[in-house]
């Protein structure tokens, strides 16, 4: 006997289309209805607090004005962005910068203290920065015009669950602001070259993987480029580290990506591959106190040594 099955059909569709609506928007606190205040929020350590989705707005001088009711959204301990709520002002931003191609700007992503990193960033603020970059170079936006910094944060405006925020990156045009001092650079050219048998630590600029050459990393590269060659038994050391951010597993993956990503530029720059070894000890050596910016950055480095 013939049954009409569409009621069925109908229910069906409605009650998933429910429970996806509750997920994402009750749950996760990721639609774009960014008017509606929320009932609370809780901070990383879980703390409660009234909660209104802020809004996202930005100015360069008076020669134009940002300003949108809704924010970029972030997981917990996430980089992606989900730039849903503001993409018409992304959109009026980047026909922008097009049209005055002088201009350039700074992102400064933010993070908890308790969010893990687990990027290959310097930290969760830098990833962060990169993520809405990389969205603004797929509307046509060149990477030159921007610089990013990542910085910790404890007042971030995470939704009732805790497991997403508003926010999180920070948009200025550099006429308006003063970049802070690149302290890589300056840990990078405080490093001097005694012997290739002695350890000496490289920096990376914030956001980038390739570590920061001086004339003291060149000297170290050519004589031990020339030393292995005629000591092709010997080996080339390179040791990741990395700050306290994070679980001790993260760290050790994170030590050793960059410990690799070092040992890629060497073998470009003519060190055989077979020649070098890769370690990563993780937050296990630190030069520096990890309770304070100054010492995680001096923490983030890779070690190089010839074993004698």
């Amino acid at each position: 006997m013939f049954t009409n099955k569409t009621p069925w059909a109908v229910l069906l569709l409605l009650w998933m289309a429910g429970s996806t609506y509750w997920h994402v928007c009750q749950i996760k606190q990721l639609c774009a209805d960014d008017d509606a205040p929320s009932p609370g929020a809780v901070s990383a350590t879980g703390a409660t607090s009234a909660f209104t989705v802020p809004g996202l707005a930005f100015t360069d001088g008076s020669a134009a004005s940002f300003q949108s009711s809704g924010h970029l959204a972030f997981a917990k301990s996430g980089a992606a962005v989900n730039p849903t709520g503001v993409q018409s002002l992304l959109d009026s931003l980047s026909m922008y910068l097009k049209a005055n191609p002088g201009k350039r700007m700074q992102l400064t992503g933010f993070y908890d203290p308790n969010e893990q990193n687990p990027s290959t960033d310097a930290n969760l603020g830098v990833a962060r920065a990169n993520s809405i970059r990389t969205y603004l170079n797929s509307l046509g936006i060149p990477d030159s015009l921007f610089t990013v910094q990542g910085e910790e944060s404890t007042s971030l405006a995470f939704t009732p669950t805790g497991d997403s925020l508003y926010g999180g990156v920070q948009f200025s045009f550099l006429n308006e602001v003063v970049v802070k001092a690149p302290q890589e650079e300056e840990l990078a050219k405080s490093q001097k070259f005694a012997s290739i048998f002695e350890p000496m630590d490289l920096y990376f600029n914030t956001g980038k993987t390739t570590y920061i050459k001086t004339a003291e990393t060149a000297e170290f590269l050519a004589k031990t480029r020339a030393y292995l060659k005629e000591n092709p038994d010997q080996k080339l050391v390179i040791t990741g580290h990395t700050d306290n951010v994070g679980s001790d597993a993260l760290n050790l993956a994170l030590s050793r990506k960059r410990a690799t990503a070092v040992k890629t530029q060497f073998v470009n720059d003519g060190i055989p591959a077979r020649q070098v070894i890769v370690e990563g000890k993780g937050e296990a050596q630190p030069l520096a106190s990890n309770e304070t910016e100054e010492g995680r950055r001096t923490n983030r480095r890779a070690a190089i040594v010839v074993q004698k």
